[in-house]
């Protein structure tokens, strides 16, 4: 059924309206005041899909910090006609620009930007750009990009590859448990640490062998998410191995009280070193 002339005519008046409001908050992000840029800022979310276009048409003419504050703004309203411009700030040479285009992208939920995500994962040199490349790649929920996110397991950096795991543990499949049951013996300790409790999380039964070797990790932190770990399975078969635990471990130590809290959930006993 199609509208009635005046509903037709009141809407592109509203339309303009709005756009009108927006180009007035737009000048605004220029402000010296951090106050008077967030005012307008929210003032744009408010205003919507309106305000994509005025805010386009000045941060491709605008510095760095404007393409920044508009690709934020720009991935808060969500509106699939700022992905060209999204698309082309991904490009830019400023870093804080790059990785704030990537996110936005990722928020908008579009399968079609996934080719997109995967190349700035594989290719951009910052590792806050990858890593906001990954998070968009999780909010897609898609179980495509799980093969992509699994590659980035191997980024050089850390910090990268402790974001990937987080990604990767909203995207669970048999694939994602085999990487994590890998990811233990991983170099870095926060992301074995973060690895030993997804197992735990999953209770996936093929980490049982694999959570009572961690017990013997030089970390006392990753020890105890081992223990806590172990708990959750509910195996009585590795009462030997938290006891062998609570017997070495320092009674100050983190790993010492996981051993007795999994031992006390696993046999119902309370247990004590003299």
């Amino acid at each position: 059924m199609s509208l009635a002339p005046w509903v037709v005519l009141l809407c592109l008046a509203f339309s303009g309206c709005a756009e009108r409001r927006a180009r007035d908050h737009v000048a605004r992000l220029a402000d010296p005041s951090a106050a008077i840029r967030q005012d307008a800022s929210i003032e744009l979310i408010e205003i919507g899909p309106p305000a994509v276009r005025p805010l386009i048409e000045a941060a491709d003419r605008g510095s760095d910090s404007l393409k920044y504050i508009a690709a934020q703004i720009l991935g808060n309203i969500g509106d699939s006609d700022a992905i060209p411009f999204l698309r082309r700030c991904a490009q830019e040479r400023n870093v804080f620009v790059r990785q704030e285009a990537v996110r936005a992208l990722g928020s908008m939920g579009e399968a079609a930007l996934i080719p997109t995500l995967v190349q700035m994962l594989k290719s951009d040199p910052h590792p806050q750009v990858r890593i906001a490349a990954a998070q968009g790649l999780g909010n897609l929920r898609d179980t495509s990009v799980v093969a992509p996110l699994i590659e980035a397991l191997e980024d050089s950096m850390p910090l990268v590859r402790h974001h990937v795991l987080q990604v990767l543990n909203r995207l669970w499949n048999p694939s994602v448990e085999r990487v994590v049951l890998r990811a233990v013996k991983d170099p870095d300790e926060t992301i074995r640490y973060i690895a030993v409790q997804m197992l735990g999380q999953r209770q996936t039964s093929q980490g049982l062998e694999i959570l009572r070797a961690v017990l013997r990790d030089p970390n006392p932190w990753i020890r105890a998410e081992a223990a806590y770990s172990l708990s959750r399975l509910g195996d009585p078969r590795v009462v030997p191995d938290l006891e062998h635990l609570l017997g070495g471990s320092d009674p100050e130590d983190p790993d010492y009280e996981a051993a007795r809290q999994a031992l006390r959930t696993l046999t119902g006993m309370d247990y004590a070193v003299e």
